[in-house]
């Protein structure tokens, strides 16, 4: 993605997660979002009494203050993030994870099947990975494939047939990548990891995402109007079914 929004507006949320940490936190509604978001994953956990939750792409982020028994990672070393850490690669013994979660991160892995045997070896039996990911609704294919294709150009590609990214750029990747493995692809991902359970949880990320810019396009909607239409949109199912940018999955080994 570039860092430069239409090519001359810098934007070092991206280059620089710092920036990206400071702009969440110091904005009511994004503080809310992100925070809302962790809270969301944390109640979906069902491993009881985890111990070791690690999270993967997590520069930029707010989870330490949220959530600071998480170990934060990234292929990027940043403030807030414990260590470097690629997802093709967890630095984990075998068998010694609860929780492994990613915020928008799983779209950026290199290698997801190599990330997957990953996964199926350092968690444990009940042990979960859940992911916050691009939806795949007909309101956010569009978005993510027309509205938002010069704001935020990562491409929304389901006719992509490998789930590899051959581009090295970590901050590129295929929005609709959860799309492909876990729906279209659903039955190539049992095949492959039968030891892992997918469940597609509930949709979130609605209208007001959309007209805040996110973290990286803020827009000058002030939060005290952005607030009570998120409040809304979280409390209306119909809403977020078919407003929902974003979707969270949940995956158990079994």
């Amino acid at each position: 993605m570039s860092d430069k929004l239409f090519g001359f507006y810098e934007r070092k949320t991206l280059s620089e997660p710092a920036h990206a940490v400071q702009r969440i936190t110091g904005d009511g509604y994004l503080n809310r979002l992100f925070t809302d978001e962790l809270i969301i994953i944390k109640k979906s956990v069902t491993i009881p009494d985890p111990q070791r939750i690690i999270e993967i792409g997590g520069a930029g982020g707010i989870t330490k203050l949220v959530w600071p028994e998480v170990e934060t990672t990234d292929v990027r070393i940043s403030p807030g993030i414990d260590y470097e850490m690629s997802a093709e690669k967890l630095l984990a013994e075998d068998n010694s994870v609860d929780v492994l979660f990613g915020m928008d991160a799983l779209h950026h892995v290199r290698n997801p099947k190599q990330h997957f045997s990953e996964l199926n070896r350092v968690l444990k039996r009940g042990g979960n990975a859940i992911y916050i990911e691009p939806n795949w609704n007909r309101f956010s294919q569009f978005c993510f494939k027309i509205l938002l294709k010069y704001l935020h150009p990562e491409p929304y590609d389901t006719k992509q047939v490998e789930w590899e990214i051959s581009n090295p750029d970590p901050m590129m990747g295929n929005q609709a990548q959860a799309f492909n493995i876990f729906i279209r692809d659903s039955d190539v991902f049992k095949k492959e990891y039968p030891n892992l359970s997918v469940e597609i949880l509930r949709p979130l990320k609605g209208l007001s995402f959309l007209l805040s810019g996110g973290v990286h396009t803020r827009l000058p909607i002030p939060s005290a109007l952005l607030l009570p239409m998120y409040r809304f949109e979280e409390s209306n199912q119909k809403w977020i079914n078919a407003f929902g940018l974003g979707r969270v999955i949940r995956l158990t080994k079994m």
